[in-house]
């Protein structure tokens, strides 16, 4: 039976390609504009960095992502990609136009003329724009979830060794890029197998539990890792998590202004993107099953599949609808586990997962122009053009002005000044930016700076005094009539009475210890004593050349002058 020619390019396609540039060119304005790394970035380029691959194990607790991205970004260190800023930033731009790339290859494979939902839904998302391009492994992860679905759905309608090995090794990849991938991989791998199920290939279905069991086994290696990481997880989850929590960090992702204007969980913005997401995934479930009693043309003899391949719309419906139902139900149950604080990059994947998805469902199986196409590109145009301010603004903003404030200091810190970073995880950005004389400290004070050493932290919430050395010399430091630089985003307000400390975590880390508490502590320390010794206090002007993301837009104050009164 002949295979079903696709239409000729047309309007849509049309349509696509433009909004696909659009896309490329905030990609490449992110790539000119993000400027200097923040911490997470940092953290990832150092372990990449470790003098050693034993080294860059050994510290894989304090990273949120197997060693994967961080290994390539070892490789390309090698051949001289990424020796700055600039060059980290055009490897990020050239991930992101590898996404850009592998949806209109997965639309082909999956039957559809192009990707118009994906790019609609996708291509002007401001936090698409900040994470596909960044130097972290949500990028790359979203490359390989969007080929491992083509690849899948390839060699289920023409199964044959070389597809099998293919989609094996990319699914592999996959599950080794970030440790909750493994739920999208088993979601996908379900829509397959439930296809296979209903067309008799047990050779193919077979093939489908051989992928997912090399690629769940493979992750064996990572139990001691996941274990230990687990220990310190307490340490930073949101201490007054619940369902809505995963729902309001949806919601911010999919309305976010911008990461310099994260606010968007409420308004006309909120709601129009959260809208348009859940009827889209509604119908396109509702479609999905719907095409499930519709007798479309089918495979007369399930022995022959293999040699046949020949296209059926309701298979295509019913693995794409099992992969995006069962990847929002994997990804959701992740996060209720998890109990973080919900970040934008929790969910790129799976909302890339449910954009090609409705792809596959509402365009590669009604691919007709007239009136679904003209539907189709009507609502690419009006779902970009509401999310391409935002999306500009994203597009233009700093990812840190932490390399501005090294230069500041550097410049007008002496060297009997001291400088304190008023948070330990801006330390790690502090580090790879300053190149002054200044000694400097964060709070708490601890040896390393490299990656988010979350065990010498438990060890400071265990120490009763854990900030008497930044407070000594605070005090020594004002004494001999320097200065002290502070460093943070906390607003400097004196307390009425120091708040007392919270207990020492006991073994085990309970779930109530949280970091946040005792950061604040610290912090109200450090602010109580520099106002009551330092006579004067100054905050300094850090310009910028446009909007800083609000995960790291730090400020400077500078406090001279000592009190002789003071105690």
């Amino acid at each position: 039976m002949p295979l079903k020619r696709l239409p000729k390019p047309g309007a849509e396609t049309v349509a696509a390609l433009i909004g696909t540039a659009f896309s490329a060119l905030l990609l490449v304005l992110m790539a000119m504009h993000a400027g200097p790394l923040w911490r997470d970035e940092t953290n990832t380029l150092n372990m990449a960095r470790m003098p050693s691959l034993k080294e860059l194990w050994n510290n894989l607790p304090f990273e949120s992502f197997p060693p994967l991205w961080p290994l390539l970004l070892r490789g390309c260190g090698f051949l001289g990609l990424v020796n700055s800023d600039l060059t980290i930033r055009v490897l990020g731009l050239c991930v992101g136009l590898l996404f850009l790339a592998l949806l209109w290859l997965c639309s082909r494979w999956l039957g559809a003329r192009a990707p118009i939902l994906s790019i609609a839904l996708l291509g002007s998302l401001p936090a698409f724009v900040f994470i596909v391009g960044a130097n972290r492994a949500y990028g790359l992860a979203s490359c390989l979830l969007v080929l491992s679905f083509g690849m899948i759905w390839r060699m289920m309608q023409f199964p044959s060794r070389s597809r099998i090995l293919g989609a094996g090794l990319v699914c592999l990849l996959f599950a080794h890029c970030i440790y909750f991938d493994v739920t999208f991989l088993c979601a996908m791998l379900a829509g397959g197998a439930a296809v296979t199920v209903r067309r008799r290939q047990w050779n193919t279905l077979w093939a489908l539990a051989g992928i997912g069991l090399v690629s769940g086994s493979s992750l064996a290696v990572y139990l001691p890792i996941i274990h230990q990481g687990a220990t310190y997880l307490p340490l930073i989850r949101e201490p007054f998590f619940n369902a809505s929590t995963i729902w309001y960090g949806l919601c911010n992702a999919l309305a976010a202004q911008s990461s310099a204007n994260p606010g968007g969980a409420s308004g006309p913005q909120a709601w129009f993107w959260v809208e348009i997401w859940v009827e889209l995934l509604l119908g396109g479930s509702v479609v999905a099953v719907v095409m499930q009693w519709t007798r479309g043309r089918r495979l007369q003899n399930p022995e022959t599949a293999a040699a046949t391949p020949v296209p059926v719309r309701a298979d295509l419906a019913l693995f794409c609808g099992v992969s995006m139902l069962l990847g929002i139900a994997g990804c959701f149950t992740f996060l209720l586990r998890l109990q973080s604080f919900m970040e934008p990059w929790y969910y790129i994947e799976l909302l890339a997962l449910c954009a090609i998805s409705l792809d596959g469902i509402l365009s590669a199986n009604w691919p007709a122009l007239r009136p679904w196409g003209w539907f189709r590109i009507g609502f690419m145009l009006v779902v970009m053009s509401w999310g391409s301010r935002s999306a500009w603004a994203e597009a233009h903003t700093r990812r840190s002005n932490v390399d501005l404030i090294a230069a500041v200091l550097a410049q007008k810190a002496s060297a009997g000044d001291l400088i304190v970073v008023e948070n330990i995880w801006e330390g790690i950005t502090f580090d790879r930016y300053y190149r002054g004389q200044t000694r400097w400290m964060t709070v708490p004070p601890i040896d390393s700076h490299k990656v988010h050493r979350n065990d010498l932290i438990l060890e400071k919430m265990n120490q009763p005094e854990a900030m008497a050395p930044v407070l000594r010399e605070i005090t020594g430091t004002l004494r001999q009539g320097n200065s002290v630089w502070l460093v943070g985003s906390v607003p400097v307000v004196r307390p009425q009475q120091l708040p007392p400390m919270p207990p020492p975590p006991p073994p085990g880390l309970p779930t109530q210890w949280w970091l946040g508490s005792y950061l604040y502590c610290w912090n109200t320390q450090v602010t109580v004593q520099l106002l009551d010794q330092a006579r004067q206090e100054q905050a300094q002007k850090i310009s910028a050349a446009g909007p800083v993301s609000s995960f790291e837009d730090l400020s400077v104050i500078r406090f001279s002058g000592y009190k002789p009164d003071a105690k």
